[in-house]
């Protein structure tokens, strides 16, 4: 009896001792949960606050469910993604946005200049490591009489309307080559072409100036309405326009031809003996001036077939497939076993982006496979959207050799915010150093190219410059590759 009484006291005892733990955990649960929410407290463990983080989205999805059961199952849906996706209640909340204001407060204090007591000293931060104001530079110097001492390069780019853009690139990277000229007595004189401007004060300007050089235009057009200044004053002229068809003696154009381009692929396609030639062009006058180059070369016997397609046939596109199956020789029922179509072993597409990015992914349907069949355009490949165009990888375009651009970029960043250039950007550069070294010689230009003066290399990028005002510089043939990339290759398949 001693006994049975001496356990029931034990198990009391026991029950009690249990009573006891679970009274001090709810205590200690009740005591962090207020600690945790004391907006005074400035050090929380990171783990605890995770931990309250955690219940009260539990809290949360919980309140959620009932309201799934209470058949607002569109807004539960709508609620569970917000909360989801980390919304947390007002209490948590007021504690981030506490802490992110601290930290932007610190790291705002952190970036101002140190005091030195000259309070008068202002340090800013600029967006530009060179700040530049693209208004005519001719007009902001023109009751200077100092200009008349200097050799001048008379620039005319486009710095408002449609190509600003481009005009302000090639600015910046012909004065990047004055930056680093130690040639002080040139200096670049800018007019804007970008409106409709009058050719008699670009007159004017020559009549001050005596400028030794003129760079530029950017367009064709342009380069026609100033023509007749060019030949009444006599001055040579370095031109960005890939016109090929205005250049002449004191006229060199810098641009890339698409002929040029054209004769490239011409070599290629002679060199690797393709005897089975297609050509599908944009039905314009452009693309029968091209296909009338290529009809009048060394491949016009390979020459399969062509195609012209006008802007109605390329608009409906069941017309326009109809018309490219008939043009591949196309046959569904021939064709079970997916075979790759071989109708030729070179196809030349002629158009612009919007025209090339329409076409190939046809052609990739009709099964052309371009591991097999060569796929040539110009180097209107070279664009971001068609360097990552699926049905593009293994195409191939010409274009120009440039090398130790990554060196280019590191200059160009060290000057200029952007690290990242462009062709037309580079040649600008390439140009600004050709100017200056022209400019400073007593010798016409011309007469420098007859006594074999004409070659120039800038950061191994080579130019030669010819009395009948081509230029020539290296060209390529490049293949489009996985992921947008590029590679050099003039092998054949």
């Amino acid at each position: 009896m001693r006994t049975n009484n001496l356990s029931i006291v034990t198990f009391i005892n026991f029950k009690i001792i249990i009573f006891i733990f679970v009274l001090l955990s709810s205590c200690s649960s009740q005591n962090l949960n207020k600690y945790s929410g004391n907006n005074n407290s400035t050090q929380i463990k990171s783990n605890k606050f995770k931990t309250n983080k955690n219940k009260i989205a539990k809290r949360k999805l919980e309140n959620l469910s009932e309201a799934k059961n209470s058949g607002q199952s569109v807004v539960f849906e709508f609620r569970k993604e917000r909360y989801l996706e980390g919304i947390q209640n007002k209490e948590v909340d007021d504690k981030i946005n506490y802490a992110q204001k601290a930290l932007q407060a610190t790291f705002k204090m952190l970036s101002k200049a140190p005091t030195t007591g000259m309070e008068h000293l202002k340090i800013k931060n600029k967006t530009n490591k060179v700040k530049f104001d693209f208004r005519n530079f001719y007009n902001s110097v023109n009751n200077s009489s100092k200009i008349d001492e200097d050799i001048n390069v008379l620039v005319l780019l486009p710095f408002s309307n449609k190509f600003r853009s481009i005009g302000e690139k090639i600015r910046k990277a012909m004065d990047l080559g004055v930056l680093e000229s130690k040639n002080r007595n040139i200096k670049f004189v800018y007019f804007n072409t970008g409106n409709d401007f009058d050719v008699y004060d670009i007159e004017l300007i020559i009549k001050k100036l005596n400028p030794r050089l003129l760079v530029g235009p950017l367009l064709r057009e342009n380069l026609i309405k100033i023509k007749p200044l060019i030949d009444k004053f006599k001055i040579p002229v370095f031109s960005f326009t890939n016109d090929t068809s205005l250049s002449e003696r004191g006229i060199w154009t810098l641009g890339f031809s698409p002929f040029d381009q054209i004769n490239k692929i011409i070599e290629y396609a002679a060199k690797c003996k393709k005897d089975n030639i297609g050509f599908i062009s944009i039905d314009n006058d452009y693309g029968r001036k091209i296909y009338d180059l290529v009809n009048n070369s060394e491949i016009v016997n390979s020459i399969k077939n062509k195609i012209f397609i006008d802007d109605q046939m390329f608009k409906n596109k069941d017309n326009l497939r109809k018309n490219i199956s008939i043009f591949l020789n196309y046959n569904e029922s021939d064709n079970k076993d997916l075979i790759s179509n071989d109708e030729y072993d070179f196809i030349i597409l002629i158009g612009n982006r919007n025209f090339v990015l329409g076409l190939a992914p046809i052609l990739t349907y009709y099964d052309v496979d371009l591991s097999k069949t060569e796929l040539f355009a110009t180097s209107v490949l070279n664009d971001k959207t068609l360097l990552n165009e699926h049905s593009l990888i293994n195409a191939k375009f010409p274009f120009i050799s440039e090398k130790n651009v990554i060196e280019f970029n590191r200059l160009w960043s060290s000057v200029w915010l952007k690290a990242e250039t462009d062709h037309l950007t580079r040649l600008g550069y390439y140009i600004s150093i050709i100017s200056i070294w022209v400019a400073s010689q007593e010798i016409n230009f011309e007469n420098q190219i007859d006594i074999g003066k004409n070659k120039f290399s800038i950061l191994d990028n080579k130019f030669t410059f010819n009395a009948n005002g081509s230029v020539l510089r290296p060209i390529n043939i490049y293949k489009i590759g996985q992921e947008g990339s590029i590679k050099k290759t003039n092998n054949c398949l």
